[in-house]
């Protein structure tokens, strides 16, 4: 197998070099999900689509209508990629980020954990 990027991000950088036997994560935006992994140590991948947090949208509603503000926004949690293995869990937050590569590389990981 051919070395495979994913280039997922820019600022902060998030990378995933996948080779025959494992992959390498660059995570600048959290520097302890940086490393080496086997694909063999992976028990599971889960790719979470952030949902819409109810309680922080109302509560930023009241207080637009309290204070005339006009600033109202929906409060929605990021999307994150959860990669389980045998000895901890990495958790990557996906903002900003190419979503058709983030798909890609789920894809791709998911083929060479199955193997």
């Amino acid at each position: 197998m051919a070395t495979t990027i994913h280039n997922l991000r820019k600022k902060p950088l998030l990378v995933f070099t996948l080779n025959e036997n494992n992959f390498h994560l660059i995570d600048d935006d959290t520097p302890s999900n940086k490393g080496e992994y086997k694909y063999n140590s992976i028990t599971s991948i889960s790719l979470i689509k952030g949902k819409t947090n109810w309680i922080v949208s109302i509560f930023s509603l009241v207080i637009d209508f309290i204070f005339d503000l006009g600033s109202f926004s929906n409060y929605k949690e990021k999307d994150k990629l959860i990669i389980q293995t045998k000895d901890s869990e990495i958790e990557i937050l996906l903002f900003k980020v190419d979503k058709k590569e983030v798909e890609a590389l789920v894809l791709n990981l998911q083929k060479l954990v199955n193997k």
